[in-house]
């Protein structure tokens, strides 16, 4: 399969993720940038990355919003990623849709919020790089540029978005979905903060009505019975839950 290295291209930082088997991503580190206009730096140290781990492919991920628009952040990651293919001689760079990195979140991390948020860009290079290794070893051919990465929405989880008391919202990622005496219930991740939540969904006859969710948390009366339900899906997903 070959060696990897995966990068999360930020203003300020950029994240960086590593594989040596082709298979299994993880953490290498943050590389910090301490003028957003100067590339050269970073490019230097990226070099020297390579050139000591014998790397020859980069997946960068590629910053599309959630409805498929590019924006701002993508122009910046193609300058980068052409500056990237004109310094290093011999390198393969492919580009990586990070709305497809959030189905490797459950894969690769299990810990705690501070440590997630510590570590807040590596860890994103992590689910880029992940996902990546995913595809292509699912059959899945490596991306450039060119590809329209809506033609792969077969990947795409479909999503859900809660609000807490205070009106932050919330993205989550569905990840599997339960049945059980007429009840459907949501397993779902937030892969910002890696927590893992689970939901009985509530719907109206009326098909015009919304669909309501209700969180079973640790504390609500059916926690073991639907954590027990979900118990194949984590194992599946690898998911790590602490006690």
């Amino acid at each position: 399969m070959g060696k990897y290295l995966g990068l999360d291209f930020g203003e300020k930082t950029i994240g960086v993720a590593v594989s040596h088997n082709g298979r299994t991503a993880t953490g290498f580190g943050t590389l910090r940038r301490k003028d957003p206009a100067a590339l050269r730096p970073a490019l230097k140290e990226l070099k020297t990355i390579l050139r000591d781990n014998e790397i020859k492919n980069i997946v960068l991920g590629f910053p599309k919003n959630m409805d498929g628009e590019e924006n701002p952040r993508c122009a910046e990651t193609l300058f980068f990623k052409e500056k990237l293919e004109k310094y290093i001689k011999n390198i393969n760079v492919s580009l990586w849709d990070e709305r497809l990195s959030t189905r490797a979140v459950s894969r690769v991390y299990g810990g705690a919020r501070k440590h997630f948020k510590k570590n807040a860009d590596q860890m994103a290079a992590v689910y880029i790089l992940q996902g990546f290794l995913d595809y292509i070893n699912e059959g899945g051919v490596p991306m450039n540029d060119e590809q329209d990465f809506n033609e792969l929405e077969d990947f795409e989880e479909e999503g859900l978005t809660i609000v807490d008391e205070n009106g932050n919202e919330h993205p989550l990622q569905i990840l599997s979905s339960r049945e059980s005496d007429g009840e459907v219930y949501l397993l779902a991740i937030e892969p910002e903060a890696g927590e893992v939540y689970h939901f009985r969904c509530d719907s109206s006859e009326d098909e015009d009505e919304d669909i309501m969710l209700e969180q079973i948390d640790p504390e609500h009366k059916d926690y073991d019975r639907v954590f027990a339900m979900f118990k194949e899906d984590y194992e599946e997903l690898g998911i790590e839950i602490e006690d």
